[in-house]
């Protein structure tokens, strides 16, 4: 069990217990309450050594062998930038009351582990009553692990030091008062023995609910991106490649991607307020990878520098803080390149749109010419279906259904599996042109034969390395059905 968890427990059965032994304090303006001994059993439930509640607290330092902070309560309507994650304290009035940590400002705080700090820490119970004692030293309470003072309204304080932990349980600890030799056991909240970076969130990113629509603009650049990469929306309002080129993404790479940047939690703080040198030393003053991006009305720029390890370092725009962040968690992010984001497919019309397709390679000559008829029983007003025919070299009739259908979709399907910026010299190997029903012109691809792959040419533009097999296979393909001959799925 945590030990808020644990604590949160004690105070319940603390409440519940009529029997419970309750400490008094003496509290005076400005002056230390000190633990006095208990009356009768050394031992009990649950031994309740303030009762505060949490809308009394206008601060609770505490001193350990990390530093210091302060916690404070943040006044209504003020959690922002610098609190995340809010966890209120309900009060007897029935208020609720968020605290962050007054070292932090400008950093984003997780108000839940700071409200469990509080919480267990001005409403502090014991499990066991040791009693006076001879020797603090015995028990880590003469350099004890954390010091802790809280101020309430009334300007009285309640303060204590937490010492070793027990022999038994490495959560609960022993405690005593500022001034006293009256030796208690308690379990304690962890950022009791923690730094201020402790109660620094976690969470780089949240939009989980983020689905891709959301996403209008992602810019990636960076030693990763020697060229800039942007993704923005297209006409149909899919993210689309629009520089340093033009070209459709590739679902699955994308997805990836935008999971990855919708949501972002690190695994530990490493630095807060970096200096020039420590951003060198992280590698985010020459980052691996920039992304900046926006998801409904809000835009992100997220730095990974340096990898360390399996973990990477990295910033997010506004908030001033060094995260390490697993590879797993930035994997959709750091795994990227132009060539795995872009779409694999050489080209893919939409079959109902071409009305004329041509293959040539050298001296063969492969054509399919379509004409269509509107099949007015399916047709709406806006969206028409057709019926189509197609004929081969000199007219001949051929098989349109699944011939025709079955070699169109092996074309469009032929992918390119590496990347390539030059267009070989000479004369393509392989030309398809596509013509349409609904608009003019035309559009070629070329391919080139170069050692065991073609290079794939698309309008002039280089697209990438195709499989030499592959496309030989639908040239064969091509020939049968030039031949009236069946071609398979």
């Amino acid at each position: 069990m945590k030990s808020s968890t644990r604590n949160i427990v004690i105070v319940a059965v603390a409440a519940a217990v009529l029997g419970g032994v309750v400490i008094a304090l003496t509290h005076t303006p400005g002056g230390k309450g000190t633990a006095s001994s208990a009356a009768g059993s050394s031992s009990a439930a649950s031994i309740k050594l303030i009762s505060k509640s949490s809308t009394d607290v206008t601060s609770m330092k505490v001193t350990n062998k990390k530093g210091s902070y302060t916690l404070i309560p943040v006044p209504s309507g003020k959690i922002g930038a610098s609190s995340t994650s809010p966890s209120a304290l309900p009060s007897s009035s029935g208020s609720s009351v968020t605290y962050t940590v007054e070292e932090l400002s400008g950093c984003p705080v997780d108000t839940g582990e700071t409200g469990s700090a509080v919480k267990n820490g001005f409403s502090l119970s014991a499990t066991k009553n040791i009693g006076a004692v001879s020797s603090l030293e015995d028990y880590g309470l003469q350099d004890p692990q954390a010091t802790v003072q809280v101020t309430f309204r009334d300007g009285s304080t309640f303060s204590y030091k937490i010492g070793n932990a027990t022999a038994t349980d490495s959560s609960a600890h022993y405690m005593c008062g500022t001034s006293s030799n009256s030796v208690y056991i308690v379990s304690i909240d962890q950022g009791l023995l923690e730094g201020a970076d402790y109660f620094i969130s976690k969470e780089i990113v949240s939009s989980s609910n983020a689905s891709s629509s959301d996403f209008t603009k992602i810019a990636l650049s960076g030693s990763n991106f020697p060229t800039p990469l942007t993704l923005q929306k297209d006409k149909s309002g899919t993210l689309a490649i629009t520089a340093p080129d033009s070209y459709k993404a590739d679902a699955t790479s994308l997805n990836s991607l935008m999971t990855t940047l919708s949501s972002i939690t690190a695994e530990s703080v490493v630095k807060v307020k970096p200096d020039a040198a420590a951003l060198k030393q992280y590698g985010l003053s020459s980052p691996a990878t920039v992304a900046e991006y926006t998801i409904g009305n809000k835009s992100y720029k997220l730095i990974v520098g340096a990898k360390s390890g399996s973990n990477y370092y990295a910033m997010i725009d506004g908030v001033d803080v060094v995260y390490s962040v697993t590879a797993e968690n930035l994997s959709g992010l750091v795994s990227q390149s132009m060539f795995s984001l872009r779409s694999k497919l050489v080209f893919q019309p939409d079959i109902e749109t071409v009305k004329g397709l041509s293959i040539v390679s050298g001296n063969t000559s492969y054509t399919a010419n379509l004409t269509r008829k509107e099949k007015a029983s399916s047709s709406t007003q806006d969206e028409k279906s057709y019926t189509y025919k197609v004929t081969g070299n000199g007219g001949k009739a051929l098989n349109y259904s699944s011939n025709y259908t079955n070699l169109y979709q092996k074309l469009t399907g032929l992918m390119i599996y590496g990347a390539s910026s030059m267009k070989p010299s000479g004369s393509p190997a392989v030309t398809v042109k596509y013509s349409y029903f609904d608009k003019a012109g035309t559009d070629t691809v070329e391919f080139y034969l170069t050692s065991e792959h073609y290079t794939a040419v698309l309008n002039g533009k280089v697209l990438g390395l195709c499989s030499k097999s592959d496309l030989d296979a639908i040239m064969q393909s091509a020939s049968g059905f030039e031949n009236g001959k069946t071609v398979s799925a």
